[in-house]
């Protein structure tokens, strides 16, 4: 058994899209329209993870007060921010 799609919340799913596929390689698993407002079921997969990440429409500005979504790479922090910055 393992999680098939975890939910963030984004204003804008073309940027979120983008920005995850840049900087994470992830890769499109659906993109279908969902209403007539343009909004979609959108879910991206990460290398190697069974897990998906699926854009929820955030229903305003409000910071969250707990992190949505949190990343744990297999490699240590110095590794991570290394590669991230690489990119």
């Amino acid at each position: 058994m393992f999680v098939q799609f975890a939910e963030l919340p984004v204003f804008d799913q073309d940027r979120a899209k983008r920005f995850y596929i840049d900087h994470f390689h992830c890769q499109v698993v659906a993109d279908v329209s969902m209403s007539q407002d343009g909004w979609r079921w959108l879910e991206l997969k990460f290398p190697g993870a069974e897990t998906a990440l699926h854009f929820l429409r955030r229903p305003d500005k409000t910071s969250s007060k707990d992190p949505v979504l949190v990343l744990s790479p297999k490699m240590s922090r110095r590794q991570c921010k290394s590669s991230l910055q690489t990119r």
